[in-house]
């Protein structure tokens, strides 16, 4: 209940900026929330709970977004802080645990897990006769730039993501993205294969937990050893590359409509920050300067692409951050021009 009460303060305080009641009331209310969701989630996990904790962790999604205290009495920019990026990975954690619940109990949310929406751009690009890859080889550019480089110790197998980063990983490893350049596949309405791909996602799922969740069993250990920190960022621009595909088309001159998968742009912005997990969380806590970059774009193709009134949670953070951003890069010397 904290969960929602929070979301609606901010979705309120976002409507009357000048109302200092619906700010004070979120502030208030968020930390009561995390505290809530936090204990919740070291209690024993079960089929009469895991609906509810989802939600919860759906709804703390949306109130990390919006949240942006952490900058208050900055002087220089510190994203360590922002709970965006370190307090949701606990909902992969959580998504890994009971999604077999989900999908024995026939939960709408087991559905939901079957649903990628960087897939549904991605083809829809690729029909329109673009690349959703174009931006990958580009900010690869600014990764192998000298002047972005940093030093980056490696990760921590105890850092607080890095359990979340090795599930993802695992993931990846058994259910690789599929292609978008292949014909446009029909999806199958029959009641059995739809159940006999939920069978698999739970079995794959499971799998991956039971070797994934320590970084000390031999298939975690063979996978961490196969990721250098370029491959991961690679990775990680493959994810987003198709969001700002979508912005440099919305801005040019042909002004491309993509209302046919709008739903999908939102859900992918809403979820690429619970997947900087493990490296890329280190590499934000930090203040890398290549990750922030990425950022930049990232934030710059979401007030593109999202709308004020609609994506109230994202649209806010988005527009604040690309200055700082950009602010922090230049006091580096570093005067960056943004590719949408």
């Amino acid at each position: 209940m904290s969960a929602i009460l929070c979301t609606s303060a901010m979705h309120f305080s976002s409507l009357c900026p000048h109302e200092p009641k619906y700010r004070d009331a979120s502030g208030h209310l968020m930390a009561k929330t995390v505290q809530l969701f936090r204990k919740n989630l070291s209690r024993p996990f079960n089929k009469q709970n895991c609906e509810a904790l989802m939600g919860t962790a759906l709804l703390v999604n949306y109130i990390s977004w919006f949240d942006l205290d952490f900058l208050h009495g900055q002087t220089k920019l510190d994203l360590s802080k922002d709970q965006l990026f370190f307090l949701t990975p606990g909902i992969i954690e959580l998504w890994f645990r009971s999604m077999p619940i989900f999908i024995d109990q026939g939960s709408i949310l087991a559905d939901v897990a079957r649903h990628s929406p960087r897939f549904h751009i991605e083809q829809a690009l690729v029909s329109w006769g673009h690349d959703p890859e174009r931006f990958v080889g580009l900010l690869m550019d600014i990764w192998d730039d000298p002047r972005y480089q940093g030093e980056s110790g490696p990760l921590k197998s105890d850092e607080p993501t890095s359990c979340a980063w090795r599930l993802l990983l695992g993931m990846e490893n058994q259910i690789p993205h599929a292609s978008p350049k292949s014909p446009l596949a029909e999806e199958s309405c029959e009641e059995d294969t739809h159940n006999q791909s939920l069978t698999h996602l739970k079995e794959v799922i499971t799998d991956v937990t039971d070797k994934f969740t320590s970084p000390t069993h031999p298939a975690a250990s063979m996978v961490l050893s196969s990721q250098s920190d370029r491959s991961v960022f690679e990775t990680l621009l493959h994810r987003i590359s198709p969001l700002l595909c979508c912005a440099s088309l919305v801005s040019g001159p042909m002004r491309c409509d993509m209302t046919s998968i709008s739903a999908d742009i939102e859900e992918l912005f809403f979820g690429v920050p619970v997947l900087c997990s493990g490296p890329i969380a280190r590499w934000i806590s930090d203040g890398d300067s290549r990750i922030l970059v990425l950022l930049c774009h990232f934030y710059r193709g979401a007030q593109i692409l999202l709308s004020k009134e609609r994506n109230w949670w994202g649209y806010t953070r988005s527009c604040v951050m690309e200055r700082l951003i950009l602010d922090e890069l230049k006091s580096r010397g570093l005067n960056v021009d943004l590719l949408i």
